[in-house]
């Protein structure tokens, strides 16, 4: 039987650390294209830097590294992460590692600083959002291209104005820049009611026990077991991409660090493709693309005469 596994992610940012398998358990043995069978396991550790999917974050990926009295290795790949009713954090892999191996574990770094980007970023985005707007975050998810949240608006507004989502935008940047400490710490649930009360938290988790506290230094406290970069700015930057309705009220999508820039990139590139089909530079596209438009409805007009003369006259259709 396993115990619960140590939460190096917590408390440590290290990506690489020992362990030892405490549990193991087959999770499938589904057949490939070719007919052969290819078996999923489950390994638990008895301490671990991967993070399970939970609170709309995705799990880390990485590698497992054993090594064998001879000196031979074998590495696994971890192609997910996730935590059981019981606490206990499962590591999907497939090859089966015999309880008491002692493994080497080294999360993606890239996978972790992407994840912990958006995630902190949400956290900033959110707080602005409650604190320029009175717009209350109520779920996020951390999607593989940009991330999203649900809003709720205060009593008697209905809805996101460019000028409201421009002011979200650069306060974000202002505090991204400012490079706030990101600092995490345990409290009793007796200590994490009190800051409830004392409107410190918006909400507390479901959970029994010590609870893990993460404060934005001179922004919010907020009770989250996610990772998260060091300080803000970390964050490397945040870029609004979308605003819609739903049935929870206003969704807007995010990217935060690298996907921001690639985001940018993307729209810079496809503007200049624009530009060039139509002659023009990229800042007279919108001018331009207006104009046809307008073309194109003095053209249909047209067309429209010329059917009912046809038709009047009785002769042919003219072709377009």
């Amino acid at each position: 039987m396993s115990l619960v596994a140590e939460r190096l992610y917590y408390d440590s940012p290290e990506l690489s650390f020992t362990a030892e398998v405490t549990d193991i358990r087959l999770h499938s043995a589904e057949a490939d294209e070719s007919g052969v069978k290819r078996q999923l396991w489950q390994i638990a550790l008895d301490r671990t830097a991967f993070y399970p999917e939970g609170g709309g974050q995705p799990w880390d990926t990485g590698v497992v590294v054993a090594t064998a009295p001879s000196g031979a290795t074998l590495e696994v790949a971890v192609e997910r992460v996730e935590e059981d009713a019981a606490g206990e954090v499962w590591h999907f892999v497939r090859k089966p590692l015999m309880a008491g191996t002692v493994i080497e574990g080294r999360v993606d770094a890239e996978r972790r600083m992407d994840h912990a980007q958006q995630h902190t970023g949400q956290h900033l985005l959110s707080a602005v959002f409650l604190c320029e707007l009175g717009a209350r975050t109520v779920s996020f998810h951390l999607g593989a291209e940009s991330s999203t949240i649900d809003l709720v608006l205060r009593e008697g507004e209905t809805g996101l104005g460019a000028e409201d989502l421009a002011r979200v935008e650069d306060v974000v940047a202002r505090e991204i820049y400012a490079d706030r400490a990101m600092k995490p710490r345990w409290v009793s649930p007796e200590e994490a009611k009190a800051m409830l009360d004392r409107g410190e938290l918006r909400k507390l988790p479901e959970r029994e026990g010590p609870m893990r506290i993460v404060t934005m230094e001179g922004i919010e406290h907020n009770a989250c077991g996610g990772t998260h970069v060091a300080a803000t700015g970390a964050i490397g930057g945040l870029l609004l991409r979308k605003v819609e309705k739903n049935k929870k009220g206003w969704r807007v999508e995010f990217v935060c660090g690298l996907r921001a820039l690639r985001a940018a990139r993307r729209d810079f590139a496809l503007l200049g493709g624009v530009a060039r089909t139509l002659s023009v530079g990229a800042v007279d596209v919108p001018g331009r693309v207006e104009k046809l438009l307008a073309d194109v409805k003095v053209a249909e007009k047209q067309l429209k005469v010329m059917q009912r003369q046809s038709a009047t006259t009785g002769g042919s259709e003219p072709k377009v």
